[in-house]
């Protein structure tokens, strides 16, 4: 026959397709004549591939017997650097994805063809682990781009509470690479978009003031127009059950030294509920009353503080502890004083079962009506 007409797999077309009809673990590329019919009916364009490399890694991605990159005419090899390592970098399958890494060590963990392998360590970590929110794999990178988290140095897009400090002395972080809890508990609003919300989130009522004096610009401190302060700060001077609160100056504290309120009653109520001479309140233009509630609480809410910070919940418990911050609910207690809590364990108690698939059993759940915006696997 003439050259231009095929007449055995031996002639060729200037695309290649994959071999549908051999197992996927035997199969490769080809680009044979006659074609099969479900080639000729598929014309798209991207189910054809101008190269047989193309067409294994699309289409034998992670094929461990190797066999279609086996074919090729330069099949990649796995030969070691001079320096000892391998000259290419493959994705760590025996870790969690979600702080794994690349490797170019050896023994190689795989056949030919059985995981994806890159020419550098910075191409394996987009390729393979894009997305990653740990930022893992790029923080362990030797010669990251300046773009490229390397260390702690490296931040995210919003911020997060340090559990892993005594609340006393903790901040908010948007370091890399993440906490483990963070990664798993990706609910919006357990991450901040900004330092001072998730201070204002977490760590209200902190006396330290840590949290606060990390911000780049802290609360001031100067005074109003009127000679006054223009925030109000407890009277450590003074014993606790006869103290009231202060704006005058010279302000007797460090930034952060003491906690500090935008009024006289947020500071009452803040540095000096349950007192029970009520001198701070007493003092107040228009004092507030404490009558207690029907179910014979406080009208106010407070975080407790006797119970580790997962297992938290708010109550409204006689008396006040001294120097606790106060809610007018409970819901509003658990956001502010347990806004990072992963277990939702204090949102659970005051809202029900229904705010999250942490909340409850599936029985529980249908107990209250099948919780019908709540979708639990």
């Amino acid at each position: 026959p003439p050259t231009s007409a095929p007449t055995s797999s031996d002639f060729t077309v200037d695309f290649w397709y994959p071999d549908e009809d051999t197992p996927w673990s035997e199969a490769g590329c080809k680009n044979t004549l006659p074609l099969p019919l479900r080639v000729i009916q598929n014309s798209d364009p991207s189910r054809r591939y101008s190269s047989q490399i193309l067409c294994c890694k699309g289409n034998y991605g992670g094929q461990f017997s190797g066999v279609c990159l086996s074919q090729l005419p330069s099949p990649p090899t796995l030969s070691p650097t001079d320096e000892g390592g391998l000259d290419f970098w493959y994705p760590d399958y025996d870790t969690s994805w979600a702080v794994a890494t690349c490797l170019n060590t050896r023994p190689i963990p795989f056949s030919p063809g059985g995981r994806p392998t890159y020419s550098s360590d910075l191409e394996c970590c987009q390729g393979a682990y894009a997305g990653q929110a740990s930022g893992t794999c790029l923080a362990a990178l030797v010669n990251p781009p300046t773009s490229a988290p390397t260390s702690s140095d490296f931040t995210v897009d919003f911020w997060y509470p340090d559990e892993d400090t005594p609340w006393s002395e903790a901040g908010c972080k948007n370091t890399l690479p993440l906490p483990l809890r963070v990664i798993q508990n990706s609910d919006p609003s357990r991450r901040y978009s900004s330092q001072i919300l998730c201070c204002k989130g977490n760590y209200g009522g902190q006396f330290s003031g840590v949290c606060l004096s990390q911000l780049p610009s802290p609360p001031t401190l100067s005074p109003t127009d009127e000679g006054g302060l223009d925030f109000w700060y407890p009277d450590y001077d003074t014993s606790w059950a006869v103290a009231t609160c202060l704006n005058t100056r010279p302000i007797p504290f460090s930034p952060g030294g003491r906690p500090t309120y935008s009024s006289d009653l947020e500071c009452c109520q803040g540095a000096y509920a349950g007192q029970s001479s009520g001198v701070c309140l007493g003092l107040l233009i228009s004092p507030p009353t404490m009558a207690p509630t029907s179910t014979g609480g406080l009208d106010v809410f407070y975080p407790d503080y006797t119970l580790a910070f997962g297992e938290g919940q708010c109550i409204n418990d006689r008396p006040l502890p001294s120097g606790r911050p106060t809610y007018v609910n409970k819901q509003m207690c658990c956001s502010g004083a347990y806004g990072g809590q992963s277990s939702d364990n204090c949102l659970c108690d005051a809202v029900g079962v229904c705010f999250s698939c942490r909340c409850g059993s599936e029985a529980d759940r249908v107990a209250a009506g099948g919780c019908p915006d709540l979708t639990c696997s």
